[in-house]
C-alpha cells in the first residue's frame, strides 16, 4: 500500500500553479455553475451592447489636385507635391498625408484624425491653401478639393500591365474595362488611375518660323481654333429645334 501511493503524492508535488489550478476546478462541484455564470454575463453583455449595421465612422480624407501645364513627373514633385505635402502636415488633426506625382498634375491626399469633423476640417484646410497660395510657383493652377470618406475607399483594385504595349493602349483597354464595371449593379463610383493619354505633339522649327515670319502665338492660336466646336444657330422644323453645330475636334496628326 506505501509503495502504491507514493507515486501519486510525487505526481502531486510536481504540479504547478496552473496545474494545481486546473486540478481545483476539475474536482470542485462549482465549476459548473461558474461555467454557467459566464455565459450568462456574456448573454447580457452581447444584448445590451450597442451595435449597428452599418456605424457611421468619421475619418475625413481631402483629395488636393494642382495642375501644373507641361511639367514632368519628377519636376511635379519636387515643386508641387513634396512642398504642399509639407503645408499640409502643419494642419492641427492631420494623421497621414501622401501624393502622387503625374505628367503636369500632382493629387495630395490629406488624411484626418478619427473622430475629426469633415466640416471643420475643411475649413483649416482651405484657410491653409489660401494662406501659403503665394508659395505656389507661376503657372500652377488653383489647387481643387475633393473631400471623401470612408464610404468612398475603393474595394477592388484592378491593376492592367503588359510587357507587349504601352501605357497609352492599356489606358484604353481600361476603359473598355471600366465600362464594364460600371454596369455592375450596386456600383458607386469606378474611374481610372494613371496611364498616358493619347496626345499629339507639335514639333516646331524655329528657322523655319522665321522664313515664313509666322509666330509661336499664331501657331498655337489656329490649332486652338481647329481643335473647337461652337453652336452657329438651330433650325425649327415642325416645332421641333435642331441646334447647328460647326468645326470638330483633332483626333490625329493628319487632321
Amino acid at each position: 500500500m506505501n509503495d502504491s501511493a507514493q507515486p501519486s503524492q510525487n505526481q502531486s508535488h510536481r504540479l504547478g500553479i496552473a496545474g494545481k489550478t486546473a486540478q481545483i476546478f476539475i474536482k470542485s462541484p462549482l465549476t459548473l455553475l461558474l461555467l454557467l455564470a459566464f455565459l450568462a454575463i456574456g448573454a447580457l453583455g452581447l444584448m445590451i451592447t450597442p451595435r449597428q449595421e452599418d456605424p457611421q465612422i468619421s475619418v475625413p480624407m481631402v483629395d488636393v489636385f494642382v495642375k501644373y501645364p507641361g511639367a514632368s513627373p519628377t519636376e511635379v514633385e519636387a515643386i508641387i507635391a513634396r512642398p504642399l505635402e509639407a503645408i499640409m502636415s502643419e494642419i492641427t488633426g492631420v494623421d497621414h498625408v501622401y501624393s502622387v506625382s503625374m505628367r503636369g498634375e500632382a493629387m495630395v491626399t490629406v488624411q484626418f484624425k478619427v473622430g475629426e469633423d469633415l466640416e471643420p476640417s475643411l475649413v483649416k484646410l482651405y484657410d491653409k491653401l489660401t494662406s501659403n497660395r503665394d508659395a505656389m510657383p507661376r503657372g500652377v493652377s488653383d489647387p481643387l478639393v475633393k473631400p471623401k470618406g470612408v464610404d468612398d475607399v475603393p474595394v477592388v483594385t484592378v491593376t492592367l500591365w503588359s510587357n507587349e504595349v504601352d501605357d497609352a493602349s492599356l489606358r484604353l483597354v481600361g476603359m473598355e474595362v471600366l465600362q464594364e464595371l460600371r454596369g455592375v449593379a450596386n456600383t458607386s463610383q469606378s474611374f481610372i488611375v494613371d496611364g498616358r493619354r493619347e496626345e499629339v505633339q507639335v514639333q516646331i522649327l524655329p528657322e523655319r518660323l522665321a522664313t515664313f515670319g509666322v509666330s509661336l502665338e499664331q501657331i498655337a492660336r489656329t490649332i486652338q481654333m481647329a481643335n473647337a466646336e461652337q453652336n452657329t444657330g438651330f433650325v425649327e422644323p415642325n416645332q421641333n429645334i435642331y441646334k447647328i453645330y460647326s468645326g470638330s475636334f483633332l483626333s490625329s496628326a493628319q487632321d
